[in-house]
């Protein structure tokens, strides 16, 4: 009841529930309609579980190479059991998101009083970054919360703890099994956990009088068996892939340009991110504690320094080697938060056994977490208003959802549905308009080339053009014999295409 009263209030005075009814935008919009875009098609075209499908027709029949689906398709069956609406998926997210804040809470009393569990579970969640995603649509947060929860689970049955025995029941195997499973699957970058848990359990094996594991080989089995759905599914949607020509979602090792363009990546990363996940100067203080974990090895628990430092290593190893892809994505760090938490745990529990002669580092520790939680929160409510309002920097939709929201009502009135293959312009990104409309059919752009409008238009041939631009509509004339006006709402307009 502790927990679920502070996070209640904890949600409510920070902003979080303000957005639950709010459809996708702000950054990433067209992430978000991407994701949304299979769970609307699961909902109209029947839960093929295994053939996701997106709005843009760019693979011949909609079938696309994705990520384990699961998010998407459990939001669609809660919107056949309510009705279709993104509170639902939101919803879900936020559901799953609070049962691994959950699930770290009560790994946090292993080590910490109540009072420091609940101050440093609202400092890990008063970030932005974490704020606007943690009832968004994007699989990232909820890959977050199942690796909580199988962290939880992990070292409740193998970290050998200085008063509570280690306690590996069978339910616990087959959750900690299910939670890392899937949170790989959902999102690749979670593998960071599993190869840190990997790596701790070798060590640890080698290492026994250092490095405290219980049942190493079990943890062993139950990893290779948490490996079984990612890997399948990974094979699985190759083929999708392949016999689709498709491939969304899936993030690929770029290939190497130079150092300029390296450093570049990372200066772009640097001027960006940084501060969204948390602000200055506390990501600073955070990211100094996690360089100060790897140097006090002589002062703290042996096997809770081993499990920060590989984490941590790995978690610095795959940002420099994905640079590329995380510079332009503020999500992408989701995955890599546990890096902070089992960081304060190793730090944490030393801080707690100094000799009394010592209490004024101990009484320093807990004001500097208070007033770096109370500034944190106050800037995490600020950005997280911010990324909704309209104008705003961070807000950064590409297509007002509320203009096309509308619009949808009105085409069904006059009979344009899903069986309609629609053209539509100008749309920076494959789903932004089809998913809102709940349309099927294919995009153009502003400086897309003109030789692709040839061959869309002649291999899909599209009965409806809609538009919010003339510059479209005049590049798509000479290729058809007319437009025939049926509609306009604003700025967009709506035609029969006459061939």
């Amino acid at each position: 009841m502790l927990f679920v009263a502070f996070w209640l209030l904890f949600n409510a005075f920070i902003g979080r529930f303000d957005s639950f009814n709010k459809p996708p935008m702000g950054v990433h919009q067209s992430a978000q309609c991407d994701r949304l875009s299979l769970a609307q098609n699961y909902y109209y075209n029947g839960f093929r579980f295994f053939y996701p499908e997106v709005n843009e027709n760019r693979c011949i029949d909609g079938i696309v190479s994705c990520e384990f689906p699961l998010m998407s398709y459990l939001a669609a069956g809660l919107f056949k059991i309510g009705s279709y609406n993104e509170f639902y998926f939101r919803l879900l997210s936020f559901l799953v998101f609070s049962m691994g804040i959950y699930a770290l809470f009560l790994l946090l009393l292993r080590y910490f009083n109540p009072f420091i569990s609940l101050a440093l579970i609202g400092l890990f969640n008063a970030s932005p970054i974490v704020l606007f995603y943690a009832n968004n649509f994007l699989p990232d947060i909820a890959s977050l919360g199942l690796a909580l929860c199988a962290w939880y689970f992990f070292f409740k049955g193998f970290v050998v703890h200085s008063y509570l025995p280690a306690q590996l029941t069978k339910t616990d195997s087959l959750l900690f099994c299910l939670t890392l499973s899937l949170s790989i699957a959902i999102k690749t970058t979670s593998m960071i956990q599993w190869l840190t848990l990997f790596f701790v359990g070798f060590i640890a094996i080698l290492f026994p009088s250092k490095f405290k594991i219980q049942a190493p080989k079990i943890l062993f089995t139950l990893l290779i068996v948490s490996l079984i759905t990612p890997v399948s599914w990974y094979f699985w949607s190759q083929h999708l892939g392949k016999t689709h020509n498709s491939a969304y979602f899936l993030m690929q090792i770029p290939d190497f340009t130079g150092w300029n363009d390296y450093f570049d990546d990372w200066h772009v990363y640097l001027a960006n991110w940084p501060s969204q996940t948390y602000t200055e100067p506390v990501i600073y203080v955070l990211f100094g504690l996690l360089v100060l974990n790897l140097f006090l090895y002589p002062f703290l628990n042996k096997t809770l320094w081993l499990i920060s430092s590989i984490n941590t290593l790995g978690t610095l190893a795959f940002l420099s080697l994905m640079i590329h892809q995380f510079k332009y994505h503020d999500y992408y760090v989701l995955c890599l938060l546990p890096s902070f938490f089992l960081n304060w745990i190793s730090l944490g529990t030393a801080i707690k056994q100094l000799k009394p002669q010592f209490w004024l580092i101990k009484i320093s520790a807990i004001v500097l977490l208070l007033v770096g939680l109370n500034y944190q929160f106050n800037f995490g409510k600020r950005y997280l208003k911010e990324r909704y309002t309209q104008g705003n920097y961070w807000e950064q939709s590409h297509i007002n959802a509320f203009d096309y929201g509308a619009l949808k009502t009105q085409l069904n009135n006059i009979g344009i549905n899903r069986k309609d293959c629609v053209m539509v312009g100008y749309d920076i990104s494959p789903n932004n308009i089809l998913y809102y409309l709940h349309l099927n059919g294919f995009r153009f752009f502003k400086d897309q080339d003109e030789r692709l409008i040839i061959e869309n238009i002649e291999r899909r041939h599209p009965n409806i053009l809609i538009s919010n631009s003339s510059d479209f509509e005049q590049q798509v004339m000479p290729y058809v014999k007319g437009l025939q006006l049926v509609h306009t709402y604003k700025n967009i307009r709506v035609y029969n295409i006459i061939y």
